[in-house]
């Protein structure tokens, strides 16, 4: 049997309070509906429910695992102005997605120079 860690304990714990913030939501609706009260806005408890569960399940993920380094290329981010956007480089055991994105900047500039 595999056994939790703390961090995702934390994890657990916050996706278990936003399940129940729902729940409780739902329910305080379906009481105001029937007794033909105002349901605009949920009441307090359940906002601060939801908050502290999101809070809870931020921190079990930021506490999970070491974090990947980021590349940049294209020089130094702090002090300089540059004339051009730094690259960003995900290591290359992870997904291409990031990098492979492109915008169509490259292809409106070349038909204003040529139109």
């Amino acid at each position: 049997m595999a056994s939790l860690s703390g961090k995702s304990t934390l994890t657990t714990i916050g996706v278990l309070l936003i399940l129940h913030s729902t729940y409780s939501c739902l329910h305080y609706r379906s009481l105001a509906m029937a007794a033909l009260s105002d349901t605009s806005s949920p009441p307090l408890d359940v906002v601060i429910e939801v908050f502290l569960g999101f809070a809870l399940c931020l921190v079990g993920q930021l506490l999970c695992g070491p974090f990947h380094q980021v590349r940049t290329s294209g020089g130094s981010l702090l002090g300089r102005i540059q004339k051009s956007r730094a690259e960003i480089i995900a290591p290359a055991y992870r997904t291409r997605d990031f990098d492979l994105f492109t915008t169509r900047v490259k292809a409106l500039s070349m038909a204003k120079r040529t139109g």
